[in-house]
């Protein structure tokens, strides 16, 4: 009986032994996991003020604004109007003082300069007075640069005079 006891502790000893070094084995190799699902939990960013204003258009007008790099909801928000003078100073807003707002990307803008294409992200009709709510895509590991442009929705020579309170906000970071 003393035997059957030594060896059924001795057993017992083996089979601790094992499990304990059945655990202290190297961790399992991981796959490193793109940036894009990497999420933390960052301050939203400063809203920026693009246009507070009042600024003559002759063909078109571009202003530069960048979305920082893990932003959700990035968006332009503000309001815009226009007007010709008119006889005696009169400041008319009608169709003659109709303008067209777009948002574009870097690569967007550079087409439109060079008169490649007119594609934006966004856009608003022609018109001389009108609310803005543009809702860019989120931007990722990097930053994005993209531009506010006013143009004129029709050819003339007498500058069309615009009003802008346009701001970038930028809503949570992923």
């Amino acid at each position: 009986m003393q035997r059957w006891t030594e060896l059924a502790s001795l057993v017992n000893i083996l089979l601790l032994s094992a499990l304990l070094a059945c655990n202290q084995g190297h961790p399992l190799p991981s796959e490193e996991s793109p940036g894009v699902d990497r999420i933390s939990k960052t301050p939203p960013a400063a809203p920026k003020s693009l246009i507070h204003g009042t600024f003559a258009l002759k063909k078109y007008e571009k202003f530069p604004f960048e979305v920082p790099s893990h932003v959700i909801n990035p968006r332009v928000m503000g309001v815009f109007s226009s007007y010709v003078q008119g006889p005696g100073g009169m400041k008319v807003s009608d169709e003659s003082a109709d303008v067209e707002l777009m948002v574009m990307t870097e690569a967007q803008c550079d087409d439109f300069i060079h008169g490649r294409s007119a594609e934006s992200v966004d856009a608003i009709e022609p018109s001389h007075n009108h609310g803005v709510r543009i809702t860019l895509p989120n931007s990722h590991d990097e930053p994005v640069r993209y531009f506010v442009v006013f143009r004129r929705s029709a050819e003339g020579k007498t500058p069309i005079s615009v009003y802008g309170d346009l701001t970038a906000e930028f809503g949570p970071s992923m």
